[in-house]
């Protein structure tokens, strides 16, 4: 291991429901404070464990520190190249019918990832989403 200090980007989504309903917040966290190699895409996380107590969250996706995307249906820490054909993570295509061989990362978490999307599942007391203030 490098002795270089590894920080994670943790982009928080609110969900469809709840307080933080489309809104969205990205922030950083040190890895000594929370290790998240090894866990994989649909993992529940304990939000006390990165400074929101009471909350709990979801590993929805993420990518690595060259920007390929994870994807939940490649399996364990790789990287490979698929044949994607239909719009979804890491392809969008331009005509009906188009496939394309895309390089994505799999779905567990690994030393490379450098932003991890996660999405409330349980609110807690704190105010995670700070709204602007009307009047």
């Amino acid at each position: 291991m490098s002795s270089e200090k590894r920080i994670y980007k943790l982009n928080i989504s609110g969900g469809t429901s709840g307080p933080g309903k489309g809104l969205s917040k990205l922030i950083e966290i040190d890895e000594k404070k929370f290790r998240f190699e090894g866990m994989k895409i649909g993992d529940m996380i304990k939000g006390g464990l990165i400074g929101f107590p009471n909350y709990e969250f979801q590993i929805t996706g993420g990518s690595d520190s060259s920007g390929f995307p994870m994807r939940k249906d490649v399996h364990g820490p790789v990287k490979k190249k698929i044949l994607v054909s239909k719009r979804g993570i890491g392809y969008k295509p331009t005509r009906k019918g188009q496939k394309r061989r895309k390089t994505v990362r799999g779905n567990e978490v690994t030393y490379d990832m450098t932003l991890i999307n996660l999405l409330v599942t349980k609110y807690g007391e704190v105010e995670l989403f700070k709204t602007k203030e009307e009047g």
